[in-house]
């Protein structure tokens, strides 16, 4: 009994579409994985940044405070030992 082209055909495509299968699972997970250190990436990226933010806008505040420039509403000149009390309505 011979097996006729159509049926070789078939098992051909077949055999196509489970190595198709299998290298597209292999490229989602490449792409997962990538996504994965990316998003860690960009998370160190965003803390550092932070931290540089706040570190200039200290040293920015230490310069006012040098040359007498702060003004009592300015925000760098804030004082931190003075303090306003709690009204009376206000619970804590």
């Amino acid at each position: 009994m011979s097996i006729g082209p159509i049926v070789w055909s078939i098992i051909a495509v077949l055999v196509a579409l489970v190595v198709l299968a299998l290298l597209l699972t292999g490229t989602l997970r490449a792409v997962g994985r990538t996504t994965t250190v990316l998003g860690a990436f960009t998370d160190l990226l965003s803390d550092r940044t932070g931290m540089l933010r706040a570190r200039l806008a200290a040293v920015k505040v230490r310069i006012a405070r040098l040359r007498g420039t702060g003004e009592p509403d300015d925000p760098a000149s804030v004082d931190s030992a003075v303090t306003s009390p709690l009204s009376e309505g206000a619970h804590q």
